[in-house]
């Protein structure tokens, strides 16, 4: 009897184990005739940190990509994926089998790093041809209307107030990024005013470059990492327009380019017939 009632829990157990993987593996949303499944939006909140919500709209967003792609005939191959590879490691002074070798070290998969590399690259492509007849050459009345009200990102300040975050691991400086009032064992705080005419280029633009209330990224000096906190940006003067032109050019492209993206998927979005067969 009792041998019975084993046998009975277990098949019970297994009849459940594979209702469940039925319901994760089951189809969702379907977009046009793509379908999107309850993993995916469960993988999707779970690696890039979204909510549910935000998990949908994002895959939603990839399939009109997936469809995009397809319509406009564009494809990446191996060569083209190689060439670029090559091309990075290059510019970091390496070949690709030291970048595959130092890759493999950080517990990057390769196959995974070329994926990411193919789908970086179709973006490209795709994000070209879209705006290729969205944007039109702006005039200087134009970008001295964008300089006028963007004029914080055109100034040099006076001198940066910073706190000054140091420790011999780049992981104990990763926990204080993590929560910065608490108290991390080996690393040290130091609220600094770094006068502007007195800081390294590099380091002057990195600093003006991170927004106030973040962290800059972490960098090895002298056997240890250091990070600094931006508090304040102090007098901050405006650079003369027409030394700063292409910068004023690069940024008023970066936000059409956003817009006019932002504005062809939210027409696909809106023309896509988005079907929801069980809610997530």
């Amino acid at each position: 009897m009792r041998r019975i009632s084993a046998l009975f829990f277990a098949v019970c157990i297994l009849v459940a184990t594979a209702a469940t993987a039925g319901l994760v593996d089951a189809i969702s949303i379907v977009v046009d005739d793509q379908p999107i499944t309850l993993y995916e939006i469960y993988k999707a909140q779970k690696q890039r940190g979204l909510t549910k919500q935000q998990a949908v709209e994002a895959l939603i967003k990839e399939r009109l990509k997936d469809e995009e792609l397809k319509r406009l005939g564009i494809h990446i191959d191996d060569f083209d994926v190689n060439q670029e590879i090559e091309r990075i490691a290059q510019k970091n002074g390496m070949d690709s089998l030291k970048m595959r070798s130092i890759l493999a070290e950080r517990g990057i998969d390769w196959d995974t790093y070329k994926q990411q590399v193919k789908d970086r690259l179709l973006q490209e492509r795709l994000y070209e041809q879209i705006l290729s007849t969205k944007i039109q050459p702006p005039s200087d009345k134009t970008l001295k209307e964008y300089y006028r009200l963007h004029i914080n990102e055109f100034s040099i300040p006076e001198a940066i107030r910073v706190i000054q975050y140091s420790a011999p691991t780049k992981e104990a400086l990763e926990r204080v990024m993590e929560n910065p009032m608490a108290q991390a064992p080996g690393v040290t705080r130091q609220p600094q005013r770094l006068e502007a005419q007195r800081l390294n280029p590099q380091l002057f633009m990195m600093l003006t470059r991170t927004p106030k209330g973040s962290f800059t990224q972490i960098l090895p000096v002298g056997g240890q990492f250091v990070t600094f906190f931006v508090q304040e940006f102090e007098n901050p003067k405006p650079i003369p327009f027409e030394k700063v032109k292409q910068q004023v050019y690069a940024k008023w492209m970066e936000q059409k380019r956003k817009e006019a993206i932002e504005s062809h998927f939210e027409k696909l979005r809106a023309a896509a017939n988005v079907r929801v067969l069980r809610a997530p």
